[in-house]
């Protein structure tokens, strides 16, 4: 089991046992991502999340970077996060490919407040040389932060602002599933208050690449041409497709089950004087700190004990992170063997 990453991680042969199973119950193929269980799964997301289309892109820093692109138009000024996947970990793409001027906000932080974007906006649209802002992007949860969640109260507010200004909007929802099970807000809730909603499949619905980006159809249309002429149109993503609709099915269930059994997990763990440092408005990441320094080795001894977490630090707590593999042992067992493994 891990205790790291927000998915499954299968190993090549698991993938391939998988896919023989799949691919033993009919999936069908597609043609230059047309068709078969690429269609069924873009289907899948545009009524899960209430909106008109969906389309298949193969990463998401392609989906983001398309999205921002058409909501701005000929309005470029678009207002990002500063620790947001899209401002600090896509290359520049918006900047450099597309002409965007992404404006960051709230640096070290997950939210934004609708006051700051009010203000941002008023002063972007000011004179004597007005540039107003034609989109924005919200992600949640942000990785940079540790996992925590946007306010989901100041993202209301941002939404009835954005659509008063007319204002395009859109979610880096690469973790929203994961996220909903934590905050009790649900993905098409979400889905509700943004232009356009991209999900990624790879994260925790465990396929080999890919994401989803939904929205209106006119610019789902558009994005569809876009994806080609950036070199998105891939021969066929049958395999990503399946593999995410097999996860797809369920999971929110499943990661439920997954939330409660980490939060026994803290409990036992709490039970042995381990430290359990809670990330604010936090979602699947924990920090622990052990009642003493684990001794060199303590990775591998878990590892040996059927137990994968990440790197520890040299000093500082232990990042665990919480997945579906959680379910593969008691909480009690993962407790005494984490413990265990500290000598």
């Amino acid at each position: 089991m891990l205790l790291t990453g927000d998915g499954v991680h299968s190993s090549p042969p698991e993938y391939a046992r998988l896919l023989a199973t799949l691919t033993a119950n009919d999936t069908k193929t597609d043609s230059y991502l047309k068709g078969g269980a690429v269609e069924e799964l873009e289907g899948r997301f545009a009524k899960l999340l209430g909106k008109e289309r969906a389309l298949f892109f193969p990463t998401g820093t392609l989906a983001n970077h398309m999205a921002v692109r058409l909501l701005a138009g000929e309005r470029r000024h678009v207002l990002v996060q500063e620790e947001s996947h899209l401002y600090r970990d896509e290359g520049d793409c918006a900047q450099a490919l597309s002409g965007l001027n992404l404006v960051p906000l709230a640096p070290g932080r997950a939210t934004i407040k609708a006051s700051e974007v009010v203000e941002a906006v008023e002063k972007a649209g000011s004179p004597p040389y007005p540039v107003p802002v034609g989109a924005m992007s919200i992600e949640s949860p942000v990785r940079r932060t540790l996992g925590q969640a946007f306010d989901f109260e100041e993202m209301e507010k941002i939404s009835v602002f954005a659509k008063e200004k007319k204002i395009g909007l859109h979610l880096d929802g690469a973790r929203m599933y994961l996220a909903s099970a934590y905050t009790g807000i649900s993905p098409a809730r979400y889905s509700a208050l943004f232009d356009t909603v991209y999900v990624s499949l790879y994260k925790y619905f465990n396929a080999p690449f890919g994401a989803i980006l939904t929205g209106p159809a006119p610019l789902i249309e558009a994005a569809a041409v876009l994806r080609h002429q950036f070199g998105g149109g891939v021969l066929h993503a049958w395999e990503s497709a399946a593999v995410a609709l097999h996860y797809l099915d369920g999971f929110e269930e499943r990661y439920q089950r997954a939330v409660r059994s980490g939060e026994e997990l803290l409990r036992r763990l709490e039970e042995k004087k381990v430290r359990v440092h809670r990330i604010e408005a936090g979602t699947n990441i924990f920090q622990l700190t052990f009642p003493s320094a684990p001794e060199a080795g303590f990775q591998e001894r878990l590892a040996a004990r059927g137990i994968m977490i990440g790197r520890p630090p040299a000093q500082g707590p232990t990042n665990i992170q919480v997945n579906e593999t959680i379910l593969r042992r008691s909480p009690e067992e993962i407790a005494d063997e984490m413990v265990k493994a500290l000598i």
